[in-house]
């Protein structure tokens, strides 16, 4: 591309762009085309170079658009990582909901008091199992249907995107550490939780933690929109499960969360080539 800073005026039409090659020009033509624009080539100078004209109106936006797309390409090929697809871990996830269901149809409130995720029990009294035993209770048949559905969405998700054993492995990681977390900033106060939502925010915790990687690493600021779709998904499961509330602890699902970000950016960081005072007995809060 001749680099040209001004942007000329000619028959109504604004030059963008002027290439050596009929080749670049098409190239860059096409630019404009994605961008659900029209353009105008016309060969130059006797055949020595191409120039594109468009309508003046978005003629700043396509130059713009020129730049970040020559950035790109001159991104050396070392810096644009491959981004491999795994397969979905159906598997995992029907086990996963097996699992949920299972549990579910054997839970009773001496199981609840047993394995839920607890504050005092876990940091007074050794009880370690509760922030992951928790993540297989639930507080009813909705909750349970939520997680399983709308949750298994997002892991499948996560499976496809940094593989299904190491995803489910880190999806069950970061709703552990969100619910040891949460149980921390409640402590000394008696608190309890239950559900699998923690996980599920973890998933998409994994999800924005790798695109946000994967934007870094191809050096394109384009490239992190990927990681607004389940931010987004996270507002519209905050509505699905309720945000607010006494019976909703949102707190766990924004710390699975941000253990899922962080413990997503630190798979891809290893594995580049993947990645390319309350009451005594109080209600336990559905995560």
């Amino acid at each position: 591309m001749i680099e040209s800073d001004q942007v000329v005026e000619e028959g109504g039409l604004a030059l963008v762009g002027e290439f050596g090659s009929m080749r670049e020009a098409n190239e860059y033509a096409l630019v404009i085309l994605a961008m659900n624009l029209d353009c105008w080539m016309r060969m130059e100078a006797g055949g020595q170079h191409f120039a594109i004209y468009a309508e003046p109106a978005f003629a700043v936006a396509i130059r713009e658009e020129f730049e970040l797309y020559t950035e790109e390409q001159s991104t050396p090929k070392d810096r644009k990582p491959e981004v491999p697809l795994y397969h979905s871990g159906m598997e995992f996830f029907l086990l996963w909901a097996i699992a949920l269901v299972f549990v579910f149809m054997n839970q009773t409130e001496l199981t609840e008091d047993r394995y839920c995720n607890s504050s005092i029990p876990l940091f007074e009294q050794g009880e370690w199992w509760r922030p992951f035993t928790s993540l297989f209770l639930h507080g009813d048949f909705p909750h349970l249907l939520g997680n399983i559905l709308i949750g298994g969405i997002f892991c499948v998700m996560v499976a496809h995107t940094i593989g299904p054993l190491v995803g489910w492995l880190a999806i069950l990681v970061s709703g552990t550490l969100g619910n040891i977390a949460t149980a921390n900033y409640y402590y000394p106060e008696e608190f309890l939780s239950l559900g699998a939502s923690t996980a599920t925010f973890g998933a998409l915790g994994l999800l924005v933690g790798s695109s946000v990687y994967l934007a870094w690493r191809s050096r394109s600021l384009r490239k992190i929109g990927g990681a607004g779709i389940p931010i987004v998904a996270g507002a519209v499961l905050l509505g699905w499960f309720g945000a607010g509330g006494p019976q909703v602890d949102v707190l766990a699902h924004v710390m699975g969360f941000l253990m899922g970000a962080m413990l997503g950016l630190l798979i891809a960081l290893v594995r580049p080539s993947a990645s390319s005072g309350s009451s005594p007995n109080p209600s336990p809060k559905a995560a």
